[in-house]
């Protein structure tokens, strides 16, 4: 029975049964040829293996297909589809798991409260639907809403400005340059008006399209933030030069860096509340669209959206160029929701000028989505998702790198980096493709070696990142 692909909801269902059974005769024969120990028979367990990899997808629309049977205001999966859907698992006896595959943990596991928004690929089916049909979409299983995102978020914001504004008062009173009351409506200011001055430094829809009297208002409060940053600095200063008790230029940067992250969080948070407008204006052009449909054109359009979907998921095997199958490998474990967008997290604060492009000021931050299957991350342009695979070569950090890496090269649409790029020397005369390749093997080695301090790059390279990632102020 072990050999069995069974879906307790649906063993009444035919077609399901037929792929099922399929399935199973031809992993039959893959074990034939993977374990009779000749060579001419390497050739044919590979095939048989790409045979069984394609009923993924087969298996996959007939499941689609039963549940949207009766039109249901909303796609809900249990424990055994989500790991046939989102791991890739038929069978223990056909998709053996790796000894280190806690299936409780990874069904379990959820994304943290951060800039992206992050679904599972069952999550993503769930959300197609909502969007055909018209319907309020479903939260995700494997990540936080746009609404615990937003308080999460603002709970650490004060969280850190409260801990700045303690370590500022404390700098303040070493150095008698500020009176306490002085130094506690800087740090109003400094909290009352941040969330603006970032709107007004972004340049959102919402400061944009603002009344005047708005806009204005928008722009003084911005104008306080400046003006209590300004001074802020001016203190810091007043401390690290007293004679008596002087800051020295360690606690100093550390406070630096402890005000930046306050402004960086922020900035996360204005970029999600923009990215769930943009959200709702693609469900609603989507609900628009089929509007008109009937319940068959409706199911037949959410199969529609799965096949584009398909190709892309196809890349980030032939990026890593190992098997392209998105069923569950034996030979890994696959990544944790929570571990793996706390690092996609980390990485995108290393490059946060890729928030800036005309791509995210149009369509928003890209959502993330965990797809089963090996390889790297890359990033679909049609559906402006960046795709990591659940079971990642190499490492989880090549993976998000190369995610992130291929959002930064497709989304380069005035050619900031690209112009830079292929004029390092060891660039010139390569293909566009073999440019792009170049480019995402370097991200990886900038984000993960270089931005810690490690000189990996070669020079010329080195110097070009440099250029191609300094710091750039946002136009006022």
């Amino acid at each position: 029975m072990a050999g069995k692909i069974k879906f307790q909801r649906w063993k009444d269902v035919a077609e399901i049964d037929k792929i099922a059974q399929e399935a199973e005769k031809i992993a039959r024969g893959y074990r034939i040829y993977a374990s009779s120990g000749k060579s001419e028979d390497r050739a044919a367990a590979r095939k048989t293996w790409q045979q069984l990899s394609e009923k993924y997808w087969d298996l996959l629309f007939a499941l689609v297909d039963a549940q949207t049977e009766s039109f249901p205001s909303e796609l809900t999966f249990s424990d055994e589809e989500r790991l046939f859907i989102d791991f890739g698992f038929l069978s223990s006896e056909i998709t053996p798991f790796n000894k280190d595959f806690d299936v409780k943990t990874s069904l379990n596991s959820r994304a943290v409260s951060g800039i992206f928004q992050y679904q599972s690929f069952s999550d993503f089916i769930a959300e197609c639907w909502s969007m055909i049909t018209n319907q309020e979409c479903p939260p995700a299983v494997c990540g936080p809403s746009v609404e615990t995102r937003l308080k999460e978020m603002g709970g650490q914001l004060e969280e850190l400005e409260k801990k700045r504004d303690d370590e500022f008062r404390l700098i303040v009173s070493r150095s008698g340059g500020m009176e306490g009351a002085e130094a506690n409506l800087l740090c109003a200011d400094m909290s009352q008006y941040l969330i603006s001055a970032i709107k007004v430094t972004l340049r959102t829809k919402e400061y944009r399209e603002a009344p005047d009297d708005r806009k204005q208002i928008m722009s003084q409060e911005r104008f306080r933030y400046s003006e209590a940053e300004r001074v802020l600095g001016i203190q810091i200063s007043i401390a690290q030069k007293n004679e008596e008790d002087p800051l020295g230029l360690p606690e100093a940067e550390m406070f630096q860096a402890l005000h930046d992250s306050t402004k960086f969080l922020a900035s996360k948070i204005v970029y999600v509340q923009q990215e769930e407008e943009k959200r709702l204006r693609r469900a609603k052009k989507i609900a628009g669209a089929c509007s008109q449909f009937s319940q068959q054109m409706m199911r037949k359009e959410l199969r529609n959206m799965l096949v584009k979907k398909k190709e892309y998921m196809a890349v980030p095997a032939k990026v890593a160029r190992c098997e392209q199958s998105l069923l569950c490998p034996q030979d890994s474990p696959p990544v944790g929701f929570a571990p793996a967008s706390a690092l996609m997290e980390k990485l995108s604060g290393m490059d946060i000028d890729m928030f800036a492009v005309s791509r995210v000021r149009m369509y928003g931050v890209p959502r993330v989505i965990f797809i089963p299957g090996q390889g790297w991350g890359t990033y679909d342009w049609l559906d402006h998702t960046i795709l990591l695979p659940m079971f990642p070569v190499t490492s989880i950090e090549k993976s998000l790198a190369y995610g992130l890496g291929t959002f930064r090269w497709d989304s380069d649409e005035d050619r900031v980096l690209k112009n830079t790029y292929e004029n390092i020397k060891a660039n010139r005369g390569k293909s566009i493709l073999e440019m792009a390749t170049s480019f995402y093997k370097d991200y990886f080695l900038w984000m993960t070696k270089e931005k810690e301090g490690y000189r990996i790059l070669p020079r010329d390279t080195h110097k070009t990142f440099v250029q191609m990632f300094a710091p750039r102020k946002q136009a006022e």
